[in-house]
């Protein structure tokens, strides 16, 4: 479904991503996982047209998209979880719900808001409340469920469970897994290395900048280097 080939991005002087290249097969979930300042969020961000590549290219079911606007590649098929959340606070859960979906021109954006409302109960319960006096998990949830509303093809999540408490972690896995289970193909970014790894058909290791190591979930898990510097074993 999606194809990065050679991808170079500078910020200033620094060379952010250094040639990688990755592949995203349809109805997979895929994770990326590395160090802070590895890349990680660099990808997603030029993968949605936010950050500008150097030199590569990126395909989306065929088509380059490397130099396409945020929005043709919203409107292709791509959304993205940020990190950090980014929910509109002054606004309610209802009208960030329907922003997410700003670029439909289908009717079944009301079927949307009810597969959103099923999978996040609390949201319905505070659809007319303001989106910044929500809980951090809630706004996550918000976060999520407004991505939703742009029905994607490709759902690209950057640190779903940062700041959340165990729980909760546990329930924004347990959501990715059903959104997965109704053909939505995902590329997670996740400082959770082992929960990632455990979701995961693929993943990717970057450090600064270049994918060092790569091979299905459990081919990760397994490996000495990945146990010792992202799981924290000995």
């Amino acid at each position: 479904m999606l194809k990065i080939h050679d991808l170079h991005v500078y910020y200033g002087g620094i060379h952010a991503l250094e040639g990688i290249s990755l592949e995203v097969p349809a109805n997979k979930i895929i994770t990326l996982i590395g160090a802070n300042g590895a890349g990680k969020s660099t990808t997603l961000r030029t993968i949605c047209g936010l950050v500008r590549a150097a030199a590569g290219t990126i395909t989306f079911n065929g088509v380059d998209i490397t130099r396409a606007s945020t929005t043709q590649i919203v409107q292709m098929g791509i959304t993205m979880v940020p990190e950090g959340r980014r929910v509109f606070p002054d606004l309610t859960v209802l009208e960030n719900l329907y922003l997410g979906g700003y670029t439909r021109k289908d009717s079944e954006v009301k079927r949307d808001l009810d597969w959103v409302f099923s999978l996040f109960p609390r949201l319905k319960e505070r659809k007319g409340q303001l989106a910044g006096t929500l809980s951090g998990g809630e706004q996550q949830m918000l976060a999520v469920g407004r991505a939703l509303m742009a029905n994607p093809t490709l759902l690209m999540m950057d640190e779903p469970s940062l700041g959340l408490a165990p729980l909760l972690v546990q329930e924004i896995f347990r959501i990715i897994k059903e959104i997965h289970s109704e053909g939505k193909t995902i590329l997670l970014i996740e400082q959770n290395a082992r929960a990632a790894l455990q979701l995961a058909d693929y993943g990717y290791v970057l450090e600064t900048g270049r994918i060092v190591l790569s091979g299905t979930g459990k081919e990760l898990l397994a490996r000495d280097e990945v146990r010792k510097v992202y799981l924290g074993e000995e």
